[in-house]
């Protein structure tokens, strides 16, 4: 391992994602694959790239304004309540960083995601 990394990392068991098959038309529901083709999601997509794709050569909005307004209105809160991130390990790695670090201990159950151990430990959250 290397010199720079942190006290805390050297200490650290590496996670070890589960098994990726490499199989024609497999679909994973425990990596959040999705098993259907929905057209109405397919022509929203197609209709935000436009045929020249330009929004996709744009840095996207930083507080993703749209999308939380769109999750808010779904589920009857303000905007301001919606907390989205880059995928699910940015969002539980700020929430370890940010919420879960008081006196009381960090339970969990044992069939979970392994992940959660993990940051516990780099977050020094136990």
């Amino acid at each position: 391992m290397s010199r720079y990394w942190s006290d805390i990392v050297h200490q650290l068991t590496p996670y070890v994602p589960g098994e990726q098959p490499v199989v024609a038309h497999l679909v994973k529901l425990n990596t959040n694959e999705n098993p259907t083709r929905r057209p109405r999601v397919l022509e929203a997509i197609r209709a935000e790239l436009g045929e020249s794709g330009e929004s996709l050569r744009r840095y996207p909005d930083p507080t993703a304004l749209k999308l939380r307004e769109t999750v808010a209105r779904y589920n009857g809160i303000q905007a301001n309540q919606v907390f989205v991130g880059n995928g699910s390990d940015e969002v539980l790695a700020l929430t370890f960083q940010a919420l879960l670090k008081h006196d009381k201990p960090l339970l969990f159950p044992d069939i979970t995601y392994s992940f959660y151990q993990t940051y516990a430990r780099l977050f020094q959250v136990e």
